[in-house]
């Protein structure tokens, strides 16, 4: 709970900063001094594109579902993210490590598979205007999203399917069967 108080505080004075420089902002473009407003928030700009907030997509293996990739790229559109897409496969452990060809052609065959699958995504994301990057681990997906947070201090959000499929125990005639999306958030 203390880390959720230091973020808003956090928050909370870039709020203060920024009022202060838009009162500063508006007395030299009274003073008819727009090139020093021009610079005021260039460098805002350049910080905040250096701040900018990540949003992190967990696929279910090798891939992303539909449902995933459309409520991600509208949040991170909404938000202003920028998408960290990541493919995970625990093929780390002892058992891999003991058949090191077999552990080397399923890893580079997985990276193929997870690369081609995250290619839409991409070229959606793209589309929209939203940064968009894609990585893949070789451990448990937990450890890989903890891996990732360490090495990105600004995901916000993480965005991903559930481990495994339910399949709907009983689907109404014409109804779909619908996949759940989790999100939650990241706090530092």
């Amino acid at each position: 709970m203390g880390r959720f108080f230091a973020k808003l505080m956090r928050k909370a004075n870039r709020v203060g900063t920024s009022m202060e420089k838009y009162q500063e902002a508006v007395t030299f473009a009274e003073a008819g001094e727009q090139e020093h407003v021009k610079t005021l928030f260039q460098a805002d700009a350049d910080v905040a594109e250096e701040r900018a907030g990540k949003l992190l997509v967990v696929g279910r293996e090798g891939t992303f579902s539909r449902e995933v990739i459309d409520y991600a790229l509208d949040m991170a559109q909404r938000l202003h993210y920028e998408i960290l897409a990541l493919n995970t496969a625990a093929l780390s452990g002892e058992t891999f490590r003991l058949f090191s060809s077999s552990h080397k052609k399923l890893s580079e065959d997985f990276r193929e598979l997870s690369e081609k699958n995250a290619r839409p995504f991409h070229e959606e994301a793209d589309r929209l205007g939203v940064s968009f990057a894609h990585m893949v681990k070789f451990s448990a997906r937990d450890q890989a999203v903890e891996e990732i947070n360490k090495e990105f201090s600004n995901i916000e959000f993480v965005v991903s399917d559930s481990e495994e499929e339910h399949p709907e125990e009983r689907v109404e005639e014409g109804a779909r069967a619908t996949q759940a999306i989790y999100v939650y958030s990241m706090t530092t």
